[in-house]
């Protein structure tokens, strides 16, 4: 499942990159523009999401080292 949500991660993360790069370059006409500043808003949705998961999950891994890290020091 991990490996999941990188590869949807990624796949937004590109969208948003080749979003930002198409309108630094004027590439997107007006008409697109609603349509792909929604898409936008989806693919940062799902970055979000993804960041919140990963952050949590490091913040226990990092609990758990440190318990065992004051475990260490008692022995």
């Amino acid at each position: 499942m991990a490996n999941e949500k990188t590869k949807e991660f990624e796949t937004n993360f590109k969208k948003l990159e080749t979003l930002s790069q198409e309108l630094q370059e004027n590439k997107v006409s007006i008409d697109e523009l609603v349509p792909r500043m929604k898409e936008a808003l989806s693919a940062i949705k799902v970055c979000k999401e993804v960041l919140k998961e990963t952050k949590s999950q490091l913040k226990q891994i990092n609990e758990e080292f440190a318990s065992l890290g004051g475990e260490e020091s008692r022995e």
